[in-house]
């Protein structure tokens, strides 16, 4: 069995510049760097929040892993997903949209996907977000999942749900898993 430890939050709360700097203040390098590319407050705040999650998963690690004193410094595949460096055993992703962050954290390979419901257009939320996730757990490219050239194996495990006008997709690659959903 795999637990899939999963995390939601609204980012709304870091519309306050004094809490929205007090949280910045607390990421690390490469957070800071991925936040202060993006133009736009909203989107700084959704690579805040991404940021506020990944503080949260490796807190639950410090907790949960029998050898608490582990590296956590975090690594980029060429497709750009990241990973722990030095813990190839877990697994995490993040995703934002809107105003909502999804982050999960595995031992086996997850992937996570959260559209805005009311920004499609002409889309199947619920297969893209499941595709989404599918592609980040895999370390994927979405173009190549456009173009035809992957598919998602019919045995696939998903976990998803609607809420707050959004909907949020888990790829699991075990289908015994269990999910923990929690807010923020």
């Amino acid at each position: 069995m795999q637990n899939v430890f999963v995390k939601t939050l609204d980012v709304s709360f870091l519309d306050d510049d004094e809490v929205y700097f007090r949280h910045y203040a607390q990421m690390p390098d490469y957070r800071r760097k991925k936040i202060d590319f993006y133009k736009f407050k909203k989107d700084k705040a959704l690579s805040l929040g991404a940021g506020i999650l990944m503080n949260d998963i490796i807190e639950h690690l410090k907790k949960n892993l029998p050898d608490s004193e582990h590296d956590f410094e975090i690594d980029f595949t060429a497709n750009g997903k990241p990973y722990f460096k030095n813990l190839l055993h877990v697994h995490f992703s993040l995703a934002h949209s809107g105003k909502k962050v999804i982050a999960a954290v595995s031992s086996g390979k997850t992937g996570v996907d959260v559209e805005e419901i009311s920004a499609a257009k002409d889309i199947n939320l619920s297969d893209w977000t499941k595709a989404e996730s599918y592609i980040k757990a895999e370390g994927l490219s979405v173009s190549d999942y456009l173009d035809g050239k992957i598919s998602i194996p019919d045995d696939s495990f998903f976990k998803q749900w609607q809420e707050d006008g959004y909907i949020f997709a888990v790829y699991s690659e075990k289908a015994n898993s269990d999910f923990f959903i929690s807010k923020f």
